[in-house]
């Protein structure tokens, strides 16, 4: 194995023929996902229907969510392969590619080409950059941006070279227009930190920081002024106010005001290779004080890998609002981490106590792939039936996978173990996506009942959701809903004097007749179908005199 870490344009070929496997395999099959995929998914349909580049709309109004880099990746993806989902995620599918390329070479720059080879496998499969490189939403966007800033300031930083510099500003100004200026500042602290710790703070006078921010602002500054002179206050209260501000003051969702909330979703998300965070980390610390043998390079490397992974945990830490891709652009550090610790191990270079650790870690995670499968089998068998079979065929991959990586650990091929940790990741995904995303679309998509509702609309005649589902609807339906979040919204629907139809949860169905609440409805309602939770509800009887549940009140 280790000609495939000697030439970088083999190694190269390697990580690209897996990147294809893992991130454009039937990318296009399962329907785009409420409400997050389809929220950015309908924004580029519209402004591509109105042959807008400037201004994103939802519902036929502006919102200003999010800036326009990652809607004009996708609007032009619509426009080259038609309105579809692959060309939905065809976007993140490709920037996911090259962000497993990207890590490659900072892994090499920092380490060694074999710790950059290694980080890259382990980046490409873990389970959150799997599902982020498949999904039609900003994080993978981000991420890549701000791990081509990364790479690039490395680059200029050993090689003292100012076109570097430039290109990492470019890469944090793109970065600024998929997700907002706060990067930004993340970036700058981070650089700061960096020099500050290895003491090399004159390197700023080395840096072409004018010509830098002239960069900067040339490539963000633009669609940030273009679209304040058409929206004015309304974009800066939108944009800046209730997005970016209030978002990190101010908790947005129930859940994620714990401290810890980042930590569980740091270890499920980089699962199978965050079994190895907690010694990585030891070993990087290590390495940063000089206490591991390492390349020239290694410790000013270790120190700005720590640095990252403390500035970026510890803002979406403090920040009121998180949800599990806040902290993905963590994953520049976990990646090249364990990759270096690998790299170290496989070299015999650890210590013993970092050795012994990193073993036991090892063992822990071929058990957690074997038990993992009869866990997986049985929570199918009592939540989902439906997707027994697809969880024992899936996890027998994985299973047999980690046993067939544990053997080799046993017998000292280490290379081969922990290169079938990721081969049974990637096999896994083939009967996972043909035996179980298929029926968990039902649960996740409105794109069933987007097709019911087609066949029984008439022209003319309104549409009603909840919340979460008003982006899946109008994506699939070309009609804009109208958004049913509140009760009493939901009564005043319903008591139209025209048919309607709306989407709901059946119990919420039931709580417009509650006798409890002061405000009820009481006139007939039809619920025709069920899909997954999503029911479809009507206030006239159909035609065709076809109902699974008729309701009134009393």
């Amino acid at each position: 194995m280790d000609r495939i870490y000697k030439k970088t344009l083999i190694a190269l070929s390697v990580l690209i023929l897996i990147c294809n496997y893992l991130f454009f395999l039937q990318l296009g099959k399962l329907a785009l996902t409420d409400p997050d995929e389809t929220f950015y998914a309908e924004t580029a349909r519209e402004m591509l229907a109105k042959d807008e580049w400037v201004t994103p709309y939802l519902y036929g109004k502006p919102q200003f969510e999010k800036p326009i880099l990652f809607y004009w990746l996708v609007e032009a993806s619509f426009k080259a392969f038609g309105v579809n989902e692959f060309a939905a995620r065809l976007p993140s599918a490709v920037l996911g590619t090259a962000g497993v390329i990207a890590i490659f070479f900072l892994g090499s720059i920092l380490f060694t080409r074999r710790a950059g080879f290694l980080s890259a496998l382990i980046l490409a499969t873990n389970v959150e950059y799997i599902i982020l490189s498949r999904a039609c939403i900003t994080d993978m966007a981000l991420f890549v941006f701000l791990l081509l800033a990364t790479l690039f300031f490395i680059c200029g930083y050993i090689k003292k070279t100012n076109y570097f510099y430039l290109l990492s500003s470019a890469s944090i100004a793109l970065a600024a227009l998929t997700k907002g200026p706060v990067y930004l500042v993340l970036f700058i602290i981070a650089i700061f930190a960096f020099l500050l710790f290895v003491k090399d703070l004159k390197a700023l006078r080395r840096m072409p920081l004018l010509q830098a921010a002239i960069v900067f602002i040339a490539l963000s500054a633009p669609w940030y002024i273009a679209i304040y002179k058409l929206h004015g206050q309304a974009f800066m209260d939108g944009f800046f106010g209730l997005h970016n501000v209030t978002r990190f003051l101010v908790s947005e969702h129930k859940i994620g005001s714990q401290v810890y909330y980042n930590i569980p979703i740091i270890f499920g998300g980089f699962f199978p290779w965050s079994i190895f965070l907690p010694v990585g980390i030891w070993h990087m610390f290590r390495k940063a004080r000089g206490q591991e043998t390492g390349v020239d390079n290694s410790k000013k490397g270790s120190i700005f890998v720590l640095i990252w992974l403390i500035v970026i945990f510890g803002f979406f830490t403090v920040s009121s609002t998180k949800l599990p891709t806040y902290i993905f652009p963590l994953f520049i550090s976990l990646a090249v981490i364990v990759g270096a610790l690998l790299d170290d191990f496989l070299k015999g270079r650890t210590s013993k106590s970092i050795t012994g650790v990193t073993k036991v870690s090892y063992y822990l995670l071929s058990a957690i792939m074997i038990l993992g499968w009869v866990g997986a089998a049985i929570y199918a068998k009592i939540d989902f039936p439906s997707i027994l079979p697809g969880a024992i065929i899936s996890g027998l991959f994985l299973a047999f996978g980690g046993l067939f990586s544990l053997m080799a650990f046993v017998r000292k091929n280490f290379g081969w173990a922990f290169s079938l940790i990721a081969l049974s990741i990637a096999i896994f995904l083939c009967p996972f996506s043909v035996l179980i995303l298929p029926d968990i679309e039902r649960y996740e998509t409105s794109k069933e009942v987007a097709t019911k509702l087609s066949s029984v609309m008439n022209p003319g005649e309104e549409l009603g959701s909840a919340s979460n589902y008003l982006p899946g609807l109008a994506f699939y339906t070309g009609k804009f809903p109208v958004d049913l979040d509140k009760h009493h919204i939901q009564i005043n629907f319903m008591n139209s004097e025209k048919r309607i139809w709306a989407v709901m949860k059946e119990k919420n169905h039931k709580h417009l007749y509650d006798p409890e609440i002061t405000k009820t409805y009481v006139k007939p309602s039809y619920m025709l179908s069920v899909t997954g939770k999503r029911a479809i509800i009507t206030n006239e009887a159909p035609a065709d005199g076809h109902f699974l549940v008729k309701r009134e009140g009393s």
